[in-house]
Parts: structure tokens; sequence; C-alpha cells
């Protein structure tokens, strides 16, 4: 655990979402891409918090509030709220009951459970909004961020089972400039073919879009 004022990286944007969730718990952190970015120094695009507030509360106080909220994915506990056209995803912590290749069922869970069950080391770093903790469960996250190093967390096989877009959003991380641990690349060269036929082609085209830059461009 180390301190990282994240402050200084935030659009301004950002406060008041987490003004909302600080008033409601002391449990209330961004997690995901939007750490990983700050911690090298590049613009976070999307912005993921985690807290325990239960879904119905949070609804309630974001619209008492003036937010939009939608609540699609509220069944596996994310919402996705709104100020004018700023967004951020608020999820629970959640841990994965059953995964399918493509979709978990998903039950409330602890901060490490919700860090276990998330992609790569590099996108389960966690910072708590209150004290400025940068926290990373699974302990290696802090290191191959500022390494450069793409890998899975646990067993790389258990991980591409679990959703196999996993296989080809590795070589879109890749394409970032990261470095494949050599474990990982061997796991998703062995699995391709099963993720490939797994996994629809429409997912395989927005990753592909988001590797390339289409989607900030269009």
């Amino acid at each position: 655990m180390m301190k990282f004022d994240f402050r200084s990286h935030c659009p301004k944007e950002l406060f008041p979402f987490l003004m909302v969730l600080n008033n409601e718990s002391e449990n209330v952190f961004i997690v995901g891409g939007a750490v990983r970015d700050m911690l090298t120094w590049k613009k976070p695009y999307d912005w993921d918090v985690v807290t325990d507030t239960p879904m119905d509360r949070l609804i309630e106080v974001f619209e008492e509030s003036g937010f939009r909220v939608t609540q699609n994915g509220v069944a596996h506990f994310v919402l996705n709220v709104y100020f004018s056209d700023f967004e951020v995803e608020v999820s629970n912590f959640r841990k994965d009951v059953v995964c399918n290749g493509r979709q978990a069922e998903v039950e409330i869970g602890t901060i490490e459970e919700d860090a276990a069950r998330r992609d790569f080391t590099i996108n389960a770093l966690y910072i708590n909004t209150l004290t400025n903790e940068l926290i990373d469960p699974n302990g290696t996250g802090i290191n191959d961020v500022k390494n450069g190093v793409l890998r899975f967390i646990g067993n790389p096989k258990d991980r591409i089972r679990e959703d196999y877009l996993r296989a080809t959003r590795f070589y879109r991380f890749i394409s970032k400039g990261f470095i494949p641990e050599k474990k990982s690349l061997k796991a998703v060269r062995e699995m391709w073919n099963e993720a490939y036929k797994n996994t629809t082609p429409e997912r395989v085209r927005m990753e592909i879009e988001k590797m390339t830059k289409i989607r900030r461009v269009i």
C-alpha cells in the first residue's frame, strides 16, 4: 500500500460524483484503467469507481442530487451515472459465482475478490478517494505498471475461459506498449482458436477499433 495524489490527474467533472459517494461510504475507490493511466501519466478517458454502498441507495442519492442514472447493469451491481455529458461507471465490490466464457454471474464481494475477478494485474489497482491510498490486492500490479508488463491475474487459462474476449484484449494492450509476460503469452497462443471461436465478431471488432483508436476519431 502506498500514497498517490490522484486529484491532480482528475478532471473537475469527476469530483461531484466522488462527493456523493464519499458522503455515503469511506470505501470509495477509483479502479481499473484510470488508475493504470494515471500511474503512467496518461490522460484517462474512462472512469470506474467501486464502493460498498448498496445499489438501491446509490440510485436514490444520485437521482436526488440531479444525476442521471441508467440501470441496465444493476443485476450485475453496476450503474452508469451521468452529470451533463460526463459518465462514471459505479459498481459494488463483486465476486464471480459462475462464468460462461462471456458474462459472469456475480455476488457482492470484498476488494480482494473484486480484484481477483479482473483480467490483468495492471487493471486491478485501487485508489481510495478519501485517503489517497493506492492498493494492489494481487501484489504485482504496481510493479507491472511500472515495468510495462502485461500479466494475467492468477492462472492465465482460467482468466481466458472466464471471458474469451480477453485473448483479443491481450493483444490490444500489447499494442499500447506493454510487454507480455511469457506464461500469459503462451496461454493466449495455446487458447487462441478456442477463444476466437467462442467470441462474437462484434466484440472482436470493438477491441480492434479500440486498438486502432477509431472509436476516438469518429
